[in-house]
């Protein structure tokens, strides 16, 4: 089966590389659903845990079995200085766009394991630059112009996967029968897994929790060197 491996840095933190799984054509019929929550738990201000009312935009993802790539890019953009979404799940194969609307020049880059890659400077009027990702795992991506830009590329290996809703719940349609791994992760926290099993034309119903307690470290530029401070930045 294809397993996530924990990493101790930000970087490699909760998902790893999927190895492939034993079981890799699942059963064609009759596809299930998966539903289900997510509970999150942050920091407090006395040092302790406190449930969260924040819960959108946690990843559950299935493991387990392989799908190709849709043939649809995804755009990760560059806006206010921000990569929009902070977290993008996609699959095995597929491709995402880099689009710049600011006005500014910025420079995407990562330094992954999993894929690495540098897209160089560009501003808005110039065309997006984009990005085939060819490994599952895990795929920080920054900015090297402005460190306060961040965001994850997960590259999952099917597109069983969904992101929850504002109040945690989360809806995995045409899942093939079997039995496969969930997973549960946002930045901050670690993954959490547990076994599902679908039959054809099933539903299942997961509840996660999830405890976002871990800090996100600064990064370097893409030289390994550190950011210039503020005041010694420009921006072009």
């Amino acid at each position: 089966m294809r397993v996530w491996r924990r990493s101790a840095s930000i970087c490699g933190v909760i998902l790893g590389t999927i190895l492939v799984a034993a079981q890799a054509h699942p059963e064609t019929d009759s596809p299930g659903e998966i539903t289900g929550g997510v509970t999150l738990f942050k920091k407090s201000m006395l040092r302790g845990l406190r449930e969260s009312n924040e819960r959108g935009g946690i990843l559950v993802y299935l493991t387990g079995f392989l799908q190709p790539a849709p043939e649809r890019s995804l755009d990760l953009d560059q806006r206010e200085r921000r990569f929009v979404p902070d977290l993008l799940p996609v699959v095995v194969g597929q491709t995402v766009e880099f689009p710049n609307h600011d006005s500014i020049y910025h420079n995407v880059f990562s330094v992954s394991s999993v894929q690495s890659f540098d897209l160089g400077q560009y501003k808005g009027d110039d065309p997006p630059r984009q990005v085939r990702f060819e490994r599952a795992g895990l795929v920080p991506v920054y900015c090297n112009i402005h460190p306060e830009m961040l965001s994850y590329v997960v590259v999952l290996e099917n597109e069983a996967f969904a992101l929850s809703e504002p109040d945690g719940s989360f809806v995995i349609p045409d899942v093939p029968p079997g039995d496969w791994v969930a997973h549960a992760w946002i930045p901050g926290a670690q993954r959490t897994s547990q076994p599902v099993h679908i039959v054809p034309g099933g539903n299942a119903e997961l509840q996660f929790e999830l405890r976002q307690t871990e800090p996100i470290k600064p990064h370097h530029r893409k030289d390994g060197s550190n950011y210039p401070k503020k005041k010694d930045r420009y921006d072009r």
